[in-house]
């Protein structure tokens, strides 16, 4: 990625069905929401019936996996430990490709890391930092068992909801993400902040066993880091 690019950022949230939909050999995917950062609105890949009733995501899936690809970050919440390896999982049993290693951030365990909230829930932690995109309501089990029927009307409301869960996702990262130290350096020019691309500024220093680092701090977003450089003067 050349030093000035704007990064590619690729919020997403999948929905899946099955006699167990959280195993990736038990059930399979009915909807893939995404949303770039540059985006207004959030999207969704939506199972066609046919291929619902043959409990088919392979079109799905390669849709979702060339986002994924074009993708330099992924954002997720709770996406480490279920929307990659369920993809992933549903990639090995059709016979697919896999997605390459993007650095994936994912805001449950974010919020895990840097608070102790009571519950690190999308829709808590909309709720309690009052957030303006609220996670929708949904009627489950009933909308998942409709689904399971072919019942597309209930699939594609569904599919609103999930993209409801991206718009939510993405503002739940921008709020999170000032916090997140383990932040992959998204623009090159150490004169900017690595997150957002704002001026920083010399804010103190930051001592690494024996060595010292000027401290630095976003005038945008206010996010703190140092120099990877060892500082040599007094």
């Amino acid at each position: 990625m050349p030093e000035n690019a704007v990064p590619k950022i690729l919020f997403l949230d999948l929905e899946s069905c099955g006699v167990n939909a959280l195993k990736s050999d038990l059930g399979f995917v009915v909807i893939f929401g995404y949303k770039w950062a540059h985006e207004k609105e959030a999207h969704s890949i939506v199972l066609s019936q046919t291929d619902l009733r043959n409990f088919d995501d392979s079109k799905l899936l390669v849709k979702a996996s060339k986002l994924m690809a074009e993708a330099d970050l992924l954002v997720g919440h709770f996406a480490s430990v279920f929307d990659r390896r369920f993809i992933q999982g549903r990639l090995l049993i059709n016979g697919l490709p896999p997605i390459p290693m993007t650095k994936l951030r994912d805001t449950c365990m974010i919020s895990r890391s840097v608070a102790n909230f009571s519950s690190n829930r999308l829709k808590h932690l909309a709720k309690i930092l009052g957030m303006k995109n609220q996670k929708l309501e949904n009627n489950w089990p009933d909308a998942w068992f409709q689904i399971m029927r072919g019942n597309m009307e209930a699939l594609h409301d569904l599919a609103i909801y999930c993209e409801g869960d991206v718009l939510a996702l993405e503002e739940l990262y921008n709020r999170l993400k000032v916090f997140d130290n383990p932040h992959p350096r998204l623009y090159m020019d150490r004169a900017k902040c690595g997150v957002c691309g704002g001026n920083v500024q010399y804010r103190g220093f930051s001592w690494v066993g024996q060595n010292k680092y000027r401290r630095t701090q976003c005038s945008k977003c206010g996010r703190w880091s140092r120099e990877t450089t060892r500082y040599k003067g007094e």
